[in-house]
């Protein structure tokens, strides 16, 4: 195990397992491993036979037409949100600590056009294009009303509600219009949730935007965050090597390379296996949960369905632990605890179908990352029910190193729209609703010769449903009642989605856990509404750049 900065470490050689062998329950396992004593023993449980979770890199051996090679596909993530404009959320240096801890290179491109497709064609998103042609656009001149209103309705004071409202309810109580959720809000939550933003929280999935509405404006000097984000940044932007990466990063997206997605959660795995106080145990589903009041222990229960009806296990093997931390989705908790966390069980995450193609031609759509498809759009133009299209061509830095030249895209399908009741396409259906979808899209015909895989993620994208943050106070209790504290979560089902929230809830929940009384730590505290919150000056945050202090130095 790396010790390139040191930690203060718990004298506790406790027993501590971690459920979920994604990219959380990794990142979790890791960190533990690196602040306890070497005395600890530590547990790493996975369902399935890989580590890694969504995140998936294959490389593909294609031959189209006689142009062949080896094709790099990102099957699930493709890139990190690098957060370098953000003095909200400091993710991203959990990202650089582990780059630099296990030797792997991030790379920032630059940013690339992005795109909306409404009503019936790419609309090109400023700055990328013509801010007058952009003006022109159905897009901005059914949102401009929305805009003036936010304008005025913004000069007037602004108390924090205290009930939480849904993405729409919430853009039209703060603009006055519902352009501006149905056309540009739906298509953004369609690219990160796959969700409904007429269920979808406002206060959580905005957050930065939704607090920026009401918090006092600070000044150019001062920045608002919460305390909880100052002392996390405070801490690791004391290493002069994270903060060099942090201010190098000039666009929206990081990524890993040709190494892929899949070298970080391959990298943590590597060092977790040749780590002796870890053991990690792959195709070993946990069934059970439950706390054994005699030994004050947290019982796990492992083990095969012997029967369809799942009522037998085959193989069936039950540990005890001190300390337990899920990082498993938040209703697959609650069915293992049986039911003894009811606020979790009211928790949901959408289905999304994703289809990966490869031609062997260049060039045979708009340079950019890709585009977003909003709800407003007619069944006509979306009978497909898409989210969106990611251009992988241009922006995933993946590719094997005799790759052939050519077009890679990604289309996502289905999330929200797969609940309606509507099953969803097999994966071989899906490849032909994606080359409809892109033949009316991007002028592609669809018998064009390309590779083409597709894949079902069932339940892979949590969703923040209105209430979100009261389910997870509720929950916090129900954690501390039924398992006394030992039981803690960790994941995208609790706070932040997405591969950069999952680094950063697994160092959260690792640092909570070995810290003074954070052995009887949930996991959910940081959620209690509001967080106080401070403002600190830009010269005491290292890992930003600042235009007022860039001219100074200059």
């Amino acid at each position: 195990m790396t010790n390139r900065r040191s930690y203060a470490t718990q004298s506790n050689n406790g027993d501590i397992a971690v459920v979920g062998g994604g990219l959380t329950g990794l990142t979790t396992a890791y960190y533990l491993a690196k602040q306890l004593p070497s005395t600890a023993k530590i547990t790493l449980y996975e369902g399935s036979d890989r580590l890694g979770g969504w995140i998936r890199t294959d490389r593909v051996p294609v031959d189209v037409e006689g142009v062949g090679g080896v094709v790099s596909f990102e099957r699930g993530p493709r890139t990190l949100s690098s957060n370098h404009l953000s003095t909200w959320k400091f993710d991203d240096l959990v990202l650089y600590d582990l780059a630099l801890d296990l030797g792997l290179k991030v790379f920032t491109p630059p940013d690339q056009p992005r795109y909306i497709y409404y009503p019936d064609h790419l609309v090109t998103l400023p700055p990328a294009g013509s801010f007058a042609e952009f003006c022109r656009e159905p897009l901005f001149l059914q949102s401009i009303w929305g805009g003036l209103g936010f304008l005025l309705r913004r000069m007037r004071s602004r108390a924090v509600p205290i009930k939480d409202m849904s993405v729409s309810e919430w853009l039209y109580e703060i603009s006055g219009s519902r352009a501006v959720a149905e056309n540009v809000a739906s298509a953004m939550i369609h690219g990160i949730y796959g969700g409904d933003i007429d269920k979808l929280s406002a206060r959580s999935v905005f957050d930065r935007f939704y607090w920026a509405y009401y918090l006092p404006n600070m000044g150019s000097n001062l920045r608002q965050m919460t305390m909880r984000e100052q002392t996390f940044m405070s801490e690791l932007s004391q290493d002069p090597q994270i903060r060099r990466m942090a201010l190098k990063a000039r666009g929206a997206l990081l990524h890993f390379g040709r190494a892929g997605m899949d070298s970080l959660p391959k990298a943590l795995a590597d060092v977790l296996e040749a780590t002796p106080n870890v053991e990690i145990k792959k195709g070993i589903p946990v069934r059970d949960i439950s706390y054994d009041m005699e030994t004050e222990k947290v019982n796990i229960t492992t083990g095969n369905w012997a029967d369809e009806e799942r009522q037998h296990l085959e193989n069936k093997t039950t540990t005890s632990h001190d300390r337990v931390i899920s990082t498993m989705a938040s209703q697959d908790l609650s069915r293992v605890t049986a039911s003894k966390l009811p606020s979790l069980a009211e928790t949901q995450s959408v289905s999304i179908m994703t289809v990966n193609l490869w031609y062997p031609k260049k060039h045979m759509k708009p340079r950019g990352f890709g585009y977003l498809i909003p709800r407003s759009v007619s069944r006509e133009h979306n009978t497909e029910r898409a989210l969106g299209v990611f251009y992988d061509s241009d922006v995933s830095g993946a590719a094997s190193p005799d790759e052939p030249e050519g077009t890679k895209l990604f289309v996502l399908m289905g999330g929200h729209y797969y609940d309606s009741g509507a099953p969803p396409p097999s994966e071989s259906d899906a490849i032909e609703q994606a080359k409809s979808l892109l033949e009316r899209h991007l002028g592609i015909p669809a018998d064009t010769p390309c590779f083409a895989l597709s894949r079902f993620a069932k339940e892979c994208i949590p969703q923040h449903f209105v209430g979100h943050n009261d389910r997870m106070m509720q929950a916090d209790q129900q954690l501390r009642d039924e398992f006394h504290g030992k039981l803690a979560v960790a994941g995208g089902s609790y706070s932040k989605i997405g591969a950069m929230g999952a680094i950063r809830a697994g160092y959260d929940i690792a640092k909570q856990t070995v810290g003074e009384g954070g052995w009887y730590t949930t996991g959910l505290e940081s959620l209690e509404f509001p967080e106080p919150f401070v403002g600190v000056p830009i010269s005491k945050i290292p890992v930003r750049r600042f235009r007022q202090l860039e001219q100074n130095r200059g």
